[in-house]
């Protein structure tokens, strides 16, 4: 089983391909970053830590991208460090707060604590789960589902068939599906979901325009008592059921709620949240 050390006063930037097993990554306050490998071509990992970049790389003729010969990473680095991971069907996990983060996975579940940078997450089938986002936030996967918890900064997602969940977005949200639903338990600011077949509810919104366009999903938009919406609402075969008392103009600086929704077969519901 080997083990590395390395001194580091800073955060690094810490780069790791894997193609199977796992990848734990955590972010600590620390002088030093730690590497340990686990599995049976370990001693074959490539580990090296030069001018501030910690690379552990595992060696790709033993099948990058396969079963063949899984590893377990487990790696310390120092708070705010810049992480970059590839997997093939390797799990992505980080513990703690760490700077700009990009994870492209085959197949392997991608979990993140805390970005407090910019972050990319591209997966094919694999789920992603993300606490927290204090920066702008991109995901791409092909089936597997996205949840954040709390989304400071704008956030786009883009999504073949898995689902969306986002607890608390600050930030303007765009959401692109093929036939995934949307929930949002709370929204602060604009959202647009664009999708096949998927529905969207956003449980309460409480300013922002919130678009919605598909073409046989249902849109539930829930607005507190005295925030006044404006809609736009267009469905073919649908109904639309509006169950908000009118709170008139909005006052200079106060929030409101603007609702545009068109969907060909699917209802549209606005409700009290």
């Amino acid at each position: 089983m080997p083990e590395y050390a390395y001194p580091t006063a800073e955060p690094v930037l810490l780069y790791v391909e894997n193609g199977a097993g796992n990848v734990d990554i955590a972010a600590q306050e620390t002088d030093r970053a730690e590497v340990r490998i686990v599995g049976k071509h370990a001693d074959d990992v490539t580990v090296t830590f030069e001018g501030g970049r910690l690379s552990v790389v595992a060696p790709k003729h033993r099948g990058f991208f396969s079963n063949d010969g899984k590893l377990d990473m487990d790696i310390v680095v120092p708070t705010q460090s810049h992480v970059i991971v590839k997997s093939g069907s390797a799990d992505v996990s980080v513990e703690g707060v760490v700077g700009e983060t990009e994870v492209k996975s085959g197949s392997g579940d991608v979990s993140l604590e805390d970005i407090a940078g910019p972050a990319v997450v591209d997966t094919g089938s694999g789920d992603v789960k993300i606490d927290e986002a204090l920066a702008e936030i991109r995901v791409r996967s092909g089936s597997g589902d996205v949840r954040i918890d709390i989304a400071h900064g704008e956030t786009s997602i883009s999504t073949g068939s898995g689902d969306v969940r986002i607890e608390h977005s600050h930030s303007p949200v765009v959401v692109k599906t093929g036939s995934g639903d949307l929930e949002i338990m709370e929204a602060e600011a604009d959202v647009a979901m664009s999708t096949g077949s998927g529905d969207t509810l956003i449980r309460t919104a409480r300013r922002g325009r919130i678009s919605s366009k598909g073409a046989s999903g249902d849109v539930h938009v829930g607005i507190p008592e005295g925030v006044p919406v404006w809609t736009d609402i267009t469905t073919v075969t649908g109904t639309v059921h509006a169950g908000v008392r009118g709170a008139g103009e909005p006052e200079e600086g106060q929030p409101y709620v603007e609702v545009r929704a068109t969907t060909v077969s699917g209802d549209v519901v606005l409700s009290p949240a």
